[in-house]
């Protein structure tokens, strides 16, 4: 296994759907680099039937339900427990030499303030960094920062934004685009539709291959 860029113009897939070697393979007959899938849901065997397709993964992590409260408190224990998850699958580096792995950390829905929710983003995004992680930022509906606030986050370098309208933008702009209408079926897999592309400094995703 190796981690790499993802090159501009890729085109990937989210889902919270599982995925095997059959499943795997059709999607990336149908046309798509890359998938992106859930820590704490993906296994190593789903991770393997991913690679063994020829399709990039990338990772991101679930969202609570909207309202929830945020806390640097909150924001260090997941980040501890993305890092257990990561390990399971090999990580920091999966074997491979040279880049770092982006992970997705998803910010929607909170139910915090500003400073509450900085400083939840914070404490995860500087767990992952520790680790060996680029932190990168999922941005999602109920946004509570704007855009020079999420540019002001210390800990990350890499945004992709949601398909809802209305999002805030961050100075550097993003590497990575989910696409609307959400909720497409391909193969017989629900999934929403990503666009790769570099940001205005010029970086992009990463993603894990074989």
């Amino acid at each position: 296994m190796a981690i790499t860029p993802v090159p501009v113009g890729s085109i990937g897939f989210d889902t919270v759907t599982t995925l095997n070697s059959a499943s795997a393979a059709r999607m990336k007959a149908s046309g798509f680099d890359f998938a992106v899938r859930y820590l704490g849901d993906i296994s190593v065997p789903e991770m393997k039937a991913i690679l063994g397709a020829g399709l990039g993964l990338q990772f991101v992590t679930y969202s609570r339900q909207p309202g929830w409260t945020p806390s640097a408190t909150l924001g260090a224990q997941d980040g501890a427990q993305d890092i257990a998850q990561l390990a399971i699958l090999g990580g920091p580096n999966f074997g491979g030499t040279g880049h770092q792995m982006v992970v997705w950390i998803d910010l929607e829905g909170s139910g915090g303030d500003v400073a509450a929710t900085t400083g939840w983003v914070n404490a995860r995004a500087q767990a992952l960094l520790g680790a060996g992680y680029i932190p990168g930022l999922y941005v999602g509906s109920g946004c509570v920062l704007n855009g020079a606030q999420l540019y002001a986050l210390p800990g990350v370098s890499r945004y992709w934004r949601a398909f809802n309208s209305g999002l805030p933008t961050p100075q550097c702009g993003f590497c990575q685009q989910q696409l609307y209408p959400p909720d497409q079926v391909v193969e017989s897999v629900e999934i929403d539709f990503d666009v790769v592309q570099q940001d205005y400094q010029g970086r992009l995703p990463s993603m894990l291959i074989l």
